[in-house]
């Protein structure tokens, strides 16, 4: 009796020994849900995404902020176009964040050259336009750029949004217009030995020239 309930034991000892590791590496590659929350898509174009996987995490200031939905190649640019999903709760502005950004924008708009030539229809009309506009931005700059990040030195590669500081904003649905792609290992090795090539031979040249001197000035004591 003793030997069958320590052998049931084990038995439920092993099984969530086994579901904890489960969860653990769903967990840690990306395959359980988001939870993202009021999520919205971006996309952004890339000269090389290798490396970058669907289900890659999305940071802004180290903080996740969404998930790369799919990865595919533009026919015409021959660039990759990276799609990825933000959590609208965490990109986006709060009612009173709204209201300051929307004031600022409307005082920007107010000391355009388009603006104040224009007759005052048309600046009602302008000024709805950028109202309408600002119900859907994001709390993303379009200075702002995104760049394929790497966790450590051998790390899964990530998508990594940096503020710009910009007064106008990405809106929903749009693109970001400043990416910088992946830097490979085969790059980094080939530039760094085109510039030690370059600096040995600045040495055998100052030799050289210092050579030249010293046979120009003996022939001028001669």
């Amino acid at each position: 009796m003793k030997s069958r309930t320590s052998e049931l034991t084990v038995g439920i000892f092993v099984i969530i020994f086994g579901l904890a590791l489960f969860f653990l590496a769903m967990k840690v590659s990306g395959l359980s849900g988001t939870n993202l929350r009021d999520a919205y898509a971006l996309t952004a174009q890339f000269d090389n995404v290798n490396g970058l996987k669907p289900r890659a995490k999305v940071t802004m200031s180290g903080v996740t902020i969404g998930r790369v939905t799919d990865i595919t190649l533009d026919p015409v640019s021959r660039l990759a176009t990276v799609h990825f999903e933000l959590d609208g709760k965490l990109t986006s502005f709060n009612a009173e964040q709204l209201k300051t950004v929307t004031n600022n924008a409307l005082e920007e708009l107010r000391y355009s050259t388009d603006y104040t030539e224009a007759a005052p229809t048309q600046q009602k009309t302008m000024e709805k336009q950028l109202l309408d506009n600002m119900s859907s931005i994001t709390s993303i700059d379009e200075d702002a750029y995104i760049m394929v990040a790497t966790n450590g030195l051998l790390g899964e590669k990530y998508l990594k949004v940096v503020p710009g500081g910009g007064l106008n904003y990405v809106k929903r649905g749009e693109s970001i217009a400043n990416t910088q792609g992946t830097m490979d290992l085969e790059d980094l090795i080939s530039k760094f030995i085109t510039g030690g090539a370059g600096k040995s031979t600045e040495p055998a040249a100052n030799e050289k020239t210092s050579s030249e001197s010293a046979n120009t000035e003996a022939s001028f004591v001669k």
